[in-house]
């Protein structure tokens, strides 16, 4: 009887704490709702069903439709929301994933998607393609619909299409120009090509994957397990180091622990990770790196404590979206460039991709900290 009542205790302080701590857990759905609102209410283009690059400026002229780099982003902010909220946001996903169609070119032979729709000159980005193979997989995953499936995977053909024996390896990172390989195109790849053979179990993806996980470790790996930039064809690396270019190799070290099960897989993603926290992540949560970058760093950490069950890195992705809320949303209901600092209130900060990362982190988070 005793014991009875000591367990029947014993749930009833886990409920009360579990009921504190949700209360007390940030309301990152109703952020990600605002954010998505007010980047509608900024830069929807209605007669095209796009968004533009930036804000209307001083005489209400609209900008152009968004790079794709930005819409990669948005995309992705809006397959989270609909994953959350599928009854607001599924249909308004899939009508976006539709509308990116005009920016899909072949060239030479070669399909993918353009940096702007409807230009003459053609002038693809290969990491810009490997964004949207992430984006299109979650669109498969959130309305079942094979046709995102097969764009993912068409897209992935044209990202991989630039891999040759220079170097080893790898994959370049502009089609124009073939001069250097970046981590932000092979970064991506491998977590794309990782999250294709779990949609389809095809194992040229993982073979894929291996194969530039290999190269990329050998040649812009620093020792502290932080990424570099890129390695030009002569061999001289840009050592410069952002958050997206880490953050990205750290999921792809979760995606292997995930699929093999191996254990050097999830003790690489943490170390990776922690050197990007002491890198990166200030103590009251700024990250001193742009949004565009910033917030695929707090995917990895919660990557990661999806993987090792650590609340740590929930406690970090939660400090740091408090600190962007709180101190650094514009009352124009704006994000500014830099995750650790106020914006500088021009134009250029309205742009989409700077807009769409935070409403991709909170939607993340809201799907991930339930």
């Amino acid at each position: 009887m005793q014991k009875n009542i000591g367990a029947l205790i014993l749930i009833l302080l886990l409920g009360i704490l579990s009921s504190a701590h949700g209360a007390d857990a940030p309301p990152y759905e109703q952020w990600g709702t605002e954010n998505l609102a007010a980047i509608h209410k900024d830069l929807w283009l209605p007669t095209l069903g796009l968004y533009a690059e930036q804000a209307p400026d001083e005489h209400g002229v609209p900008a152009h439709p968004s790079f794709m780099w930005g819409v990669g982003i948005q995309l992705t902010a809006l397959a989270a929301a609909s994953v959350v909220q599928p009854e607001k946001y599924l249909a308004e996903t899939r009508g976006y994933a539709d509308a990116i169609q005009v920016y899909w070119m072949d060239h030479d032979g070669q399909e993918g998607f353009d940096a702007l729709p409807g230009t003459q000159d053609t002038d693809r980005y290969y990491d810009d393609n490997a964004w949207l193979v992430l984006a299109l997989a979650e669109v498969f995953e959130a309305t079942k619909d094979r046709k995102y499936l097969d764009r993912s995977a068409a897209t992935f053909r044209f990202v991989t299409s630039c891999e040759d024996d220079k170097l080893g390896g790898g994959l370049y990172w502009r089609e124009k120009f073939l001069s250097s390989k970046h981590t932000c195109t092979n970064g991506p790849a491998i977590v794309g090509a990782l999250r294709l053979y779990q949609l389809t179990g095809e194992d040229k993806y993982l073979e894929t994957a291996k194969r530039l996980y290999a190269w990329i470790n050998s040649h812009l790996q620093d020792d502290d397990g932080l990424y570099w930039d890129n390695i030009r064809l002569d061999g001289r690396i840009s050592r410069q180091k952002f958050s997206y270019n880490s953050a990205l190799m750290i999921r792809a070290n979760c995606l292997f622990h995930k699929i093999t099960g191996e254990a050097r897989y999830l003790d690489e993603a943490k170390r990776v990770a922690q050197a990007a926290e002491k890198y990166w992540v200030r103590g009251d949560g700024a990250v001193a790196d742009s949004g565009k970058f910033a917030h695929l760093l707090l995917e990895a950490f919660l990557a990661v404590h999806e993987r090792d069950n650590d609340p740590h890195w929930a406690d970090v992705v939660q400090r740091t979206l408090v600190y962007v809320h709180d101190n650094l949303l514009g009352q124009d209901g704006r994000y500014p460039q830099r995750w650790d600092r106020r914006s500088d209130g021009s134009l250029k900060e309205s742009m989409l991709l700077n807009q769409a990362s935070p409403a991709r982190a909170y939607w993340m988070a809201a799907r991930m900290l339930k």
